[in-house]
Protein backbone atom coordinates (compact mmCIF):
# COMPACT_ATOMS: atom_id res chain seq x y z
CA UNK A 1 0.00 0.00 0.00
CA UNK A 2 1.50 3.49 -1.10
CA UNK A 3 -0.07 5.21 1.92
CA UNK A 4 2.65 3.39 4.36
CA UNK A 5 5.65 5.42 2.87
CA UNK A 6 3.65 8.60 1.27
CA UNK A 7 2.04 9.29 4.29
CA UNK A 8 -1.24 9.65 2.73
CA UNK A 9 -4.65 8.65 1.95
CA UNK A 10 -6.62 8.33 -0.99
CA UNK A 11 -10.44 8.16 -2.15
CA UNK A 12 -12.70 6.44 -3.93
CA UNK A 13 -13.41 8.36 -7.07
CA UNK A 14 -17.07 9.72 -7.18
CA UNK A 15 -19.27 12.42 -8.40
CA UNK A 16 -18.60 15.81 -6.59
CA UNK A 17 -21.99 15.84 -5.73
CA UNK A 18 -21.98 12.33 -4.33
CA UNK A 19 -18.96 12.81 -2.16
CA UNK A 20 -21.35 15.52 -1.07
CA UNK A 21 -23.99 14.11 -0.12
CA UNK A 22 -22.07 11.83 2.02
CA UNK A 23 -20.31 14.33 3.42
CA UNK A 24 -23.71 15.88 4.88
CA UNK A 25 -24.78 12.91 6.16
CA UNK A 26 -21.74 12.31 8.43
CA UNK A 27 -21.17 16.04 9.36
CA UNK A 28 -25.01 15.40 10.92
CA UNK A 29 -23.46 12.56 12.86
CA UNK A 30 -20.22 14.23 14.01
CA UNK A 31 -22.44 17.51 15.45
CA UNK A 32 -24.06 15.09 18.08
CA UNK A 33 -20.44 14.69 19.62
CA UNK A 34 -18.73 12.25 17.47
CA UNK A 35 -14.94 12.88 17.29
CA UNK A 36 -14.46 11.49 13.63
CA UNK A 37 -16.98 10.29 11.72
CA UNK A 38 -15.72 8.00 8.68
CA UNK A 39 -17.01 6.66 5.26
CA UNK A 40 -14.52 4.01 3.72
CA UNK A 41 -14.54 1.29 0.75
CA UNK A 42 -12.14 -1.15 1.81
CA UNK A 43 -9.11 1.33 2.24
CA UNK A 44 -10.48 4.41 0.21
CA UNK A 45 -12.04 7.00 1.91
CA UNK A 46 -15.67 7.97 0.75
CA UNK A 47 -16.11 11.03 2.96
CA UNK A 48 -14.93 12.13 6.22
CA UNK A 49 -15.68 14.71 9.23
CA UNK A 50 -13.99 15.14 12.38
CA UNK A 51 -14.87 17.71 15.55
CA UNK A 52 -13.61 20.95 15.08
CA UNK A 53 -9.86 21.15 15.82
CA UNK A 54 -9.71 17.63 16.11
CA UNK A 55 -7.28 16.29 12.92
CA UNK A 56 -6.93 12.45 11.98
CA UNK A 57 -3.28 11.95 10.25
CA UNK A 58 -2.85 9.65 7.52
CA UNK A 59 -1.01 6.95 8.91
CA UNK A 60 -4.00 6.83 11.71
CA UNK A 61 -6.57 6.70 8.91
CA UNK A 62 -4.24 2.65 7.43
CA UNK A 63 -4.19 1.53 10.61
CA UNK A 64 -7.69 1.79 10.98
CA UNK A 65 -8.79 0.62 7.98
CA UNK A 66 -6.47 -2.03 8.49
CA UNK A 67 -7.48 -3.19 11.69
CA UNK A 68 -11.12 -2.76 10.52
CA UNK A 69 -10.59 -4.62 7.36
CA UNK A 70 -8.32 -7.84 9.16
CA UNK A 71 -11.09 -8.75 11.38
CA UNK A 72 -14.30 -10.67 10.48
CA UNK A 73 -15.81 -10.23 13.02
CA UNK A 74 -16.45 -6.46 12.10
CA UNK A 75 -18.12 -7.80 9.45
CA UNK A 76 -20.55 -10.15 11.00
CA UNK A 77 -22.16 -7.72 13.77
CA UNK A 78 -21.85 -4.02 15.11
CA UNK A 79 -18.76 -3.95 16.85
CA UNK A 80 -16.99 -1.12 19.81
CA UNK A 81 -13.38 -1.69 20.17
CA UNK A 82 -10.86 0.50 21.58
CA UNK A 83 -8.08 1.51 19.53
CA UNK A 84 -4.77 3.51 20.06
CA UNK A 85 -3.78 5.92 17.12
CA UNK A 86 -0.13 6.97 17.86
CA UNK A 87 -0.42 10.01 15.68
CA UNK A 88 -3.41 11.61 17.42
CA UNK A 89 -2.35 10.45 20.71
CA UNK A 90 -0.04 7.63 21.39
CA UNK A 91 -0.64 7.54 25.32
CA UNK A 92 -4.39 6.90 25.01
CA UNK A 93 -7.37 5.17 23.77
CA UNK A 94 -9.90 6.27 21.29
CA UNK A 95 -13.45 3.93 20.94
CA UNK A 96 -14.23 2.73 17.15
CA UNK A 97 -17.99 1.62 16.62
CA UNK A 98 -17.94 0.02 13.65
CA UNK A 99 -20.50 -1.06 11.14
CA UNK A 100 -20.15 -2.47 7.55
CA UNK A 101 -23.55 -1.51 5.02
CA UNK A 102 -22.46 -4.37 2.61
CA UNK A 103 -18.94 -6.38 2.00
CA UNK A 104 -16.83 -3.21 1.26
CA UNK A 105 -18.35 -0.50 2.53
CA UNK A 106 -18.30 0.31 6.37
CA UNK A 107 -18.60 2.98 8.55
CA UNK A 108 -16.50 4.04 11.39
CA UNK A 109 -17.35 6.89 14.42
CA UNK A 110 -14.81 7.17 16.93
CA UNK A 111 -14.79 8.97 20.40
CA UNK A 112 -12.96 8.97 23.57
CA UNK A 113 -15.46 7.49 25.75
CA UNK A 114 -15.87 3.92 26.50
CA UNK A 115 -19.41 3.73 27.65
CA UNK A 116 -20.40 5.62 24.09
CA UNK A 117 -21.94 2.35 22.32
CA UNK A 118 -25.41 2.94 22.48
CA UNK A 119 -24.76 6.16 21.73
CA UNK A 120 -22.93 5.56 18.63
CA UNK A 121 -25.65 3.32 17.90
CA UNK A 122 -27.76 5.56 18.23
CA UNK A 123 -25.76 8.27 15.86
CA UNK A 124 -26.42 5.92 12.83
CA UNK A 125 -30.05 6.78 13.43
CA UNK A 126 -31.25 10.36 11.78
CA UNK A 127 -34.08 12.17 11.34
CA UNK A 128 -35.51 13.30 8.15
CA UNK A 129 -38.22 16.03 7.43
CA UNK A 130 -39.61 17.06 3.77
CA UNK A 131 -39.58 20.18 3.59
CA UNK A 132 -41.19 22.10 0.23
CA UNK A 133 -41.12 18.13 -1.34
CA UNK A 134 -37.60 17.79 -0.56
CA UNK A 135 -35.29 15.82 1.93
CA UNK A 136 -33.54 17.66 4.60
CA UNK A 137 -31.72 15.85 8.32
CA UNK A 138 -31.54 16.85 11.63
CA UNK A 139 -30.57 15.54 14.42
CA UNK A 140 -33.11 16.31 16.47
CA UNK A 141 -36.31 14.88 16.63
CA UNK A 142 -38.54 18.01 17.72
CA UNK A 143 -37.02 20.64 15.73
CA UNK A 144 -39.14 20.45 12.75
CA UNK A 145 -42.92 19.83 14.44
CA UNK A 146 -45.94 20.57 13.16
CA UNK A 147 -45.47 21.68 10.26
CA UNK A 148 -43.22 19.07 8.69
CA UNK A 149 -43.89 15.75 8.56
CA UNK A 150 -41.14 13.46 10.23
CA UNK A 151 -39.72 10.24 9.79
CA UNK A 152 -36.85 8.38 11.57
CA UNK A 153 -34.71 6.34 9.43
CA UNK A 154 -31.42 4.66 9.20
CA UNK A 155 -28.38 6.15 7.72
CA UNK A 156 -28.42 3.67 5.81
CA UNK A 157 -31.41 4.45 3.86
CA UNK A 158 -30.27 7.71 3.87
CA UNK A 159 -27.12 6.89 1.44
CA UNK A 160 -29.80 4.44 0.00
CA UNK A 161 -31.87 7.30 -0.82
CA UNK A 162 -29.04 9.77 -1.95
CA UNK A 163 -27.82 7.11 -4.39
CA UNK A 164 -24.20 7.16 -2.38
CA UNK A 165 -23.94 3.47 -1.86
CA UNK A 166 -24.93 2.67 -5.25
CA UNK A 167 -22.60 5.19 -6.85
CA UNK A 168 -19.51 3.73 -4.85
CA UNK A 169 -20.88 -0.16 -6.23
CA UNK A 170 -20.31 1.75 -9.19
CA UNK A 171 -17.34 3.23 -8.80
CA UNK A 172 -16.08 -0.22 -8.01
CA UNK A 173 -17.09 -1.76 -10.63
CA UNK A 174 -15.42 1.05 -12.87
CA UNK A 175 -12.07 1.66 -11.30
CA UNK A 176 -9.99 4.38 -10.92
CA UNK A 177 -7.71 6.32 -13.54
CA UNK A 178 -6.25 4.24 -15.88
CA UNK A 179 -2.83 5.04 -17.65
CA UNK A 180 -4.61 3.81 -21.49
CA UNK A 181 -7.34 6.68 -21.27
CA UNK A 182 -4.87 9.82 -20.55
CA UNK A 183 -6.30 12.11 -22.87
CA UNK A 184 -3.90 13.22 -25.76
CA UNK A 185 -5.07 16.57 -26.33
CA UNK A 186 -2.71 20.03 -26.36
CA UNK A 187 -0.92 20.38 -23.40
CA UNK A 188 -2.22 23.68 -21.60
CA UNK A 189 -1.10 27.15 -22.16
CA UNK A 190 1.97 27.92 -19.99
CA UNK A 191 1.54 29.12 -16.63
CA UNK A 192 -1.96 27.45 -16.65
CA UNK A 193 0.19 24.69 -14.49
CA UNK A 194 3.53 23.97 -14.10
CA UNK A 195 5.35 22.02 -16.45
CA UNK A 196 8.15 19.61 -15.57
CA UNK A 197 11.19 20.08 -17.75
CA UNK A 198 9.05 22.88 -19.80
CA UNK A 199 11.71 24.83 -21.16
CA UNK A 200 13.50 21.61 -22.29
CA UNK A 201 10.97 20.57 -24.13
CA UNK A 202 10.44 23.70 -25.85
CA UNK A 203 14.00 23.87 -27.38
CA UNK A 204 14.00 19.90 -27.66
CA UNK A 205 11.09 19.49 -29.63
CA UNK A 206 11.62 21.43 -33.16
CA UNK A 207 15.27 20.09 -33.33
CA UNK A 208 14.81 16.61 -32.30
CA UNK A 209 11.43 15.45 -33.36
CA UNK A 210 10.30 11.53 -32.28
CA UNK A 211 7.69 9.73 -32.96
CA UNK A 212 5.82 8.53 -30.50
CA UNK A 213 6.63 5.40 -28.71
CA UNK A 214 4.33 2.50 -28.85
CA UNK A 215 4.14 -0.51 -26.28
CA UNK A 216 2.20 -2.05 -23.98
CA UNK A 217 0.51 0.89 -21.49
CA UNK A 218 -0.18 4.27 -22.40
CA UNK A 219 1.47 6.63 -23.91
CA UNK A 220 4.72 6.95 -24.19
CA UNK A 221 5.49 3.68 -22.78
CA UNK A 222 3.33 4.85 -19.28
CA UNK A 223 2.84 2.06 -17.28
CA UNK A 224 1.67 3.94 -13.80
CA UNK A 225 1.39 6.81 -11.61
CA UNK A 226 0.64 8.67 -8.38
CA UNK A 227 0.10 11.78 -7.56
CA UNK A 228 0.08 12.90 -4.22
CA UNK A 229 -1.70 16.35 -3.19
CA UNK A 230 0.41 18.07 -0.47
CA UNK A 231 -1.75 20.26 1.08
CA UNK A 232 -4.61 17.58 1.20
CA UNK A 233 -2.54 14.92 1.85
CA UNK A 234 -4.59 13.08 -0.27
CA UNK A 235 -3.33 10.76 -3.45
CA UNK A 236 -4.29 9.41 -6.57
CA UNK A 237 -2.84 6.24 -8.45
CA UNK A 238 -3.58 4.83 -11.34
CA UNK A 239 -4.98 1.25 -11.94
CA UNK A 240 -3.04 -1.56 -12.60
CA UNK A 241 -2.57 -2.52 -16.06
CA UNK A 242 -0.59 -5.25 -18.50
CA UNK A 243 2.64 -5.36 -18.21
CA UNK A 244 2.09 -5.04 -14.24
CA UNK A 245 -0.56 -8.08 -14.34
CA UNK A 246 0.51 -9.81 -11.29
CA UNK A 247 0.91 -9.29 -7.55
CA UNK A 248 4.32 -10.03 -7.74
CA UNK A 249 5.23 -7.08 -10.29
CA UNK A 250 2.84 -4.52 -8.65
CA UNK A 251 4.81 -5.40 -5.39
CA UNK A 252 8.18 -4.83 -7.00
CA UNK A 253 7.29 -1.72 -8.50
CA UNK A 254 6.00 0.09 -5.20
CA UNK A 255 9.12 -1.00 -3.78
CA UNK A 256 10.76 0.92 -6.24
CA UNK A 257 8.33 3.85 -5.85
CA UNK A 258 9.67 3.63 -1.99
CA UNK A 259 13.44 3.49 -2.70
CA UNK A 260 12.91 6.79 -4.94
CA UNK A 261 10.42 8.44 -2.25
CA UNK A 262 13.01 7.98 -0.05
CA UNK A 263 15.75 9.26 -2.26
CA UNK A 264 14.11 13.05 -3.08
CA UNK A 265 13.22 13.37 0.68
CA UNK A 266 16.99 12.43 1.36
CA UNK A 267 17.80 15.47 3.56
CA UNK A 268 21.71 13.90 3.91
CA UNK A 269 21.79 15.01 -0.13
CA UNK A 270 18.48 16.29 -0.89
CA UNK A 271 15.83 17.04 -0.93
CA UNK A 272 15.44 16.98 -4.45
CA UNK A 273 13.26 18.37 -7.11
CA UNK A 274 13.19 15.47 -10.09
CA UNK A 275 14.56 12.30 -10.67
CA UNK A 276 15.06 10.01 -13.50
CA UNK A 277 16.09 6.67 -13.46
CA UNK A 278 15.99 3.95 -15.80
CA UNK A 279 17.13 0.22 -15.40
CA UNK A 280 16.36 -3.34 -16.58
CA UNK A 281 13.17 -2.92 -15.43
CA UNK A 282 11.32 0.85 -15.71
CA UNK A 283 12.13 4.13 -16.29
CA UNK A 284 11.02 5.88 -13.12
CA UNK A 285 10.56 9.85 -13.39
CA UNK A 286 9.60 11.45 -9.83
CA UNK A 287 8.59 15.71 -9.46
CA UNK A 288 8.25 17.47 -6.43
CA UNK A 289 6.65 21.01 -6.38
CA UNK A 290 5.25 22.62 -3.48
CA UNK A 291 1.70 21.60 -4.50
CA UNK A 292 2.02 18.23 -5.26
CA UNK A 293 4.92 14.83 -5.78
CA UNK A 294 4.11 12.67 -8.64
CA UNK A 295 5.59 9.53 -9.64
CA UNK A 296 5.46 7.55 -12.50
CA UNK A 297 7.03 3.89 -14.45
CA UNK A 298 7.42 3.99 -17.88
CA UNK A 299 8.42 0.76 -20.33
CA UNK A 300 12.11 0.82 -19.84
CA UNK A 301 12.78 1.58 -23.31
CA UNK A 302 10.55 5.30 -23.23
CA UNK A 303 12.17 7.97 -24.39
CA UNK A 304 12.94 11.32 -21.96
CA UNK A 305 11.88 13.73 -23.73
CA UNK A 306 8.24 11.99 -24.64
CA UNK A 307 8.29 10.95 -20.54
CA UNK A 308 8.37 14.16 -19.53
CA UNK A 309 5.30 15.52 -21.84
CA UNK A 310 3.30 12.46 -21.01
CA UNK A 311 4.10 13.37 -17.01
CA UNK A 312 2.68 16.76 -17.75
CA UNK A 313 -0.59 15.18 -19.53
CA UNK A 314 -1.14 13.60 -16.49
CA UNK A 315 -1.15 15.89 -14.21
CA UNK A 316 -2.88 18.26 -15.82
CA UNK A 317 -5.01 15.56 -16.22
CA UNK A 318 -5.76 15.33 -12.59
CA UNK A 319 -6.20 18.74 -12.29
CA UNK A 320 -9.07 18.34 -14.78
CA UNK A 321 -11.27 15.84 -12.73
CA UNK A 322 -9.73 16.48 -8.95
CA UNK A 323 -12.95 17.31 -7.76
CA UNK A 324 -14.20 13.61 -8.84
CA UNK A 325 -10.83 11.91 -6.91
CA UNK A 326 -10.34 14.22 -4.17
CA UNK A 327 -12.08 14.97 -0.87
CA UNK A 328 -12.22 18.99 -1.38
CA UNK A 329 -11.90 20.74 1.66
CA UNK A 330 -10.54 18.51 3.85
CA UNK A 331 -8.71 19.94 6.48
CA UNK A 332 -4.05 19.73 5.74
CA UNK A 333 -3.20 17.46 8.34
CA UNK A 334 -0.78 18.67 11.09
CA UNK A 335 2.74 16.53 11.06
Amino acid sequence: NPATFLHAYTCLPLAFATRQAAGAILQDVADSGVLFAILMCKYKVISLVGAQKASLHPDDMLLLSNFVLSSESFRTAESFSPICLPRYNPMAFLYAYVHFFDVNTYLMLLTTSSDAFYHLKDCRLTYVHLKDGNMAISSHPYAFLGKYRLALIRIEAVLLKSNVLSEVQRSMIDGGMRVEDLPVGPLPRSGSSPHLGQQTLTSESPERPREPFIGIGGPAGLWHFIYRSIYLDQYVSSEFSPPLNSLQQQKRLYRAYQRVYASMHDKGIGPHKTQFRRDENYVLLCWVTQDFEFYAAFDPLADKALAIKTCNRVCQWVKDVENEIFLQGASPFSW
